[in-house]
């Protein structure tokens, strides 16, 4: 019931865009960011009403610039500093997941700054909309069709919500950013791709490259 709700709202999305509903939510293209920090890779997706609508958790951010998306092993990912045990328990077995966003008021060359690596990707409003159902996909839902909350950070804009996946040595937080990536059509195999390295080596030749990994 649930998936059908979600590919329901997408094509009615879609449908919106192709008529011209609304100039200000009807961009020809979305520009978003592979990024890299530290343990930490995600998508970096502007924050405006086009993706408030297709990507609703979104409005959780009001006001902010960018949205970083990413993906984890539920204890690791939630536990501040590193913690060897849980690094090593997310490797060795499968585990629980969650999906975590920051926020940033900034521009994105700024926040490019404190990244490894950043690689921007121009889509199409029918590759955008695919990437978007493929992270509403990832989310768990409750009964009344809402993502759940697994942890807020008051102090920081940061909010965890629950993932149907499972974190595993296999899949790691490069692999989902790569599947969500290769669901927005771009064609290349995501199987054995679990470093950060092995992401950028991959999609570097889809993207515009801004800041390379050294």
């Amino acid at each position: 019931m649930r998936n059908n709700i979600i590919c329901w709202i997408t094509c009615i999305l879609t449908c919106f865009v192709s008529s011209g509903f609304s100039q200000d939510i009807n961009p020809d293209s979305i520009k978003i960011y592979l990024v890299k920090e530290g343990w930490h890779t995600g998508l970096m997706i502007p924050v405006n009403d086009f993706t408030k609508q297709t990507l609703p958790v979104i409005n959780y951010f009001d006001g902010f610039e960018y949205v970083d998306i990413g993906w984890g092993d539920e204890d690791f990912y939630q536990t501040p500093g590193f913690d060897l045990y849980l690094a090593a328990k997310a490797i060795l077995i499968p585990t629980p997941s969650v999906i975590r966003i920051d926020g940033y008021k900034f521009k994105i060359e700024k926040v490019i700054e404190w990244r490894e690596f950043a690689i921007m990707f121009t889509l199409s409003i029918d590759q955008y909309l695919k990437l978007c159902e493929f992270i509403n996909r990832s989310f768990q839902y409750n009964k009344k069709n809402e993502i759940i909350i697994s942890l807020k950070d008051d102090k920081k804009p940061i909010i965890f919500f629950k993932s149907v996946h499972s974190y595993c040595y296999i899949k790691t937080c490069n692999t989902w950013a790569a599947e969500a990536l290769h669901a927005a059509g771009y064609d290349f195999d995501t199987f054995g791709l679990v470093t950060s390295s092995q992401l950028y080596s991959k999609l570097k030749k889809f993207g515009e490259v801004l800041k390379s990994l050294e």
